[in-house]
């Protein structure tokens, strides 16, 4: 993973009821999502995740700006061992975005990925509870 200590990541929390899940597959998942965008957003361009619990849904964001995901990419990002267009020496198996949907799945929730106008952000949808 390319991550760059100088590269900020600009958080916005707003937490207003307690998120029953497993921790360690929603940091799992965190994790993966603020993997892809050191590898593949723009290094001057901070990465910005936001999370919000409210009404009995939480919603958790990681966005960066950098090259537009084609749409024929788009449709497939959450299938095992696809990898988009790999730039540079990138190596993995391509699992991390399914891994991702996977836990969703498991939450009773979804992540879904827009990419427009030089900006990428994934979402993960869930129930605050289980």
């Amino acid at each position: 993973m390319d991550v760059r200590p100088e590269q900020d990541v600009a958080t916005d929390f707003d937490l207003r009821e307690p998120v029953q899940c497993d921790r360690h597959r929603i940091a799992q998942l965190l994790s993966n999502l603020l993997g892809n965008a050191f590898a593949y957003g723009a290094p001057t361009a901070p990465i910005h995740v936001r999370a919000r619990a409210e009404g009995g849904q939480f919603e958790l964001s990681v966005s960066n700006s950098g090259a537009t995901i084609e749409a024929s990419e788009l449709e497939r990002l959450f299938q095992p061992f696809f990898r988009g267009k790999v730039r540079g020496s990138r190596e993995g198996l391509g699992l991390g975005l399914y891994i991702c949907s996977e836990i969703a799945k498991a939450h009773g929730g979804t992540i879904d990925v827009s990419s427009e106008n030089g900006t990428t952000c994934f979402t993960l949808r869930m129930p605050t509870a289980a």
